[in-house]
């Protein structure tokens, strides 16, 4: 498997035309799609379809660089039947690219003709040394794409095939393959695994949350971890977990349409108390603010943001967006005396700054307690002022610097 040449697939968006090449590998020319399948079925072998369109630079770079290779076209002209079609243009690629859902270009689509089945796909350009890889995993019935998502659903779960078959569907673009091989690898992970550049790239970019079975192990055995990963790599990625569970606990509401869970909540409070970094307290602060928010006791979360702010937990602009989302909570009041509270409170952080664009988000937070409280009027002069000062922050930041 390739693994960490993942990271030089190249997919394409934009770019302007794509010539056919007369050495390395010999496509078909000027064959429709039928003849291709039918001389596919004849000679026993896959069909290799390179997609492409006149504007695609990636599709370019393949077609000059990587198809005329020697070493490329002895692999594919040995072992498959190679078609090329404009995705655009050519009747049999508009077809094609129905048929198969190309949204993207390049795309390569390795097909066995008796079933027009695909068996392995890339979506993006390979350099040489890739391709050849890519060709080679495409006649394996056990490592092709096909061959990958019949050994999951047979029940292999050994970490080595489970990463196979992750970057597989990396390459191939596949997000459901992604998702149920990402899910089984992160469940069976050794924490030493994680010592490999690939792989923790591959946790790192992962969406974890307190209850995912990494989290679980490294937190569980965090010196050991420490040791495997480093401490500041992996103290930059569990902050960043942290950071994002607590922020979604704290957006909860009762309308949110999903149940709280209790368990996640629990476990983020027992690792950020053995959590010994700079960002735990506030991230402790968020949870701890949002349990009297969830309970609609309003009064004691303004109390509890007032303790915060005292221990000063926040850095940088954290305080500012813990502050913003707990007036939002406030906003769902109907408690008169607590609305109040924060809006004379916005009323004090608005003569401490100067921010054109902090202003017109304390504007709109004001005008959304005062709408809650009932005075309209207020609210919207308010949300008046929230575009002024937006308005006064856009034509700022649009004068050229000198």
């Amino acid at each position: 498997m390739k693994q960490i040449l993942f990271f030089l697939l190249i997919a394409c968006t934009f770019t302007p035309g794509v010539r056919a090449q007369d050495s390395g590998v010999c496509f078909e020319k000027g064959v429709e799609w039928k003849q291709v399948v039918k001389k596919a079925k004849k000679a026993k072998r896959l069909i290799f379809l390179d997609c492409y369109t006149s504007w695609c630079g990636p599709c370019k770079m393949l077609a000059n660089k990587v198809f005329p290779n020697d070493t490329v076209g002895t692999f594919f002209n040995k072992h498959f039947i190679n078609a090329k079609y404009d995705m655009e243009k050519d009747s049999s690629g508009v077809m094609l690219k129905k048929k198969y859902k190309i949204a993207a270009f390049p795309t390569l689509l390795f097909i066995d003709p008796k079933t027009e089945e695909i068996v392995h796909k890339v979506v993006g350009a390979c350099d040489v040394k890739l391709m050849v890889e890519e060709g080679e995993q495409a006649i394996n019935t056990e490592e092709n794409l096909k061959g990958l998502r019949q050994r999951f659903a047979a029940g292999d779960r050994n970490v080595a095939f489970l990463k196979g078959y992750l970057f597989t569907a990396m390459y191939a673009r596949e997000s459901e393959d992604q998702a149920q091989a990402m899910q089984a690898f992160l469940d069976v992970l050794p924490i030493q695994d994680l010592a490999d550049q690939a792989t923790w790239h591959i946790v790192s970019n992962a969406s974890l949350n307190p209850l995912s079975t990494p989290v679980k192990h490294v937190m569980d055995s965090l010196d050991y971890a420490y040791q495997v990963v480093g401490k500041e790599k992996l103290d930059e990625c569990l902050k960043w977990v942290f950071y994002n569970s607590a922020y979604g606990i704290a957006r909860w509401t009762p309308g949110s349409g999903q149940s709280f869970n209790e368990e996640a909540n629990d476990s983020l409070v027992n690792y950020l108390l053995r959590f010994d970094h700079v960002s735990s307290p506030a991230r402790l602060a968020y949870v701890y603010t949002a349990k009297y928010a969830r309970e609609g006791n309003y009064g004691g979360m303004l109390d509890k943001m007032r303790e915060a702010f005292s221990y000063n937990v926040f850095r940088e602009n954290d305080g500012d967006t813990y502050f913003h989302l707990f007036m939002d909570q406030l906003s769902r009041s109907t408690d008169a005396a607590a609305l109040q509270r924060g809006i004379d409170w916005i009323d004090e952080e608005a003569l401490k700054t100067t921010d054109l664009m902090l202003m017109s988000n304390l504007m709109k937070r004001k005008g959304n307690l005062l709408k809650a409280k009932g005075d309209t009027v207020a609210a919207e002069k308010a949300f008046e002022l929230e575009k002024k000062y937006k308005d006064d922050w856009v034509k700022v930041s649009s004068r050229p610097k000198h």
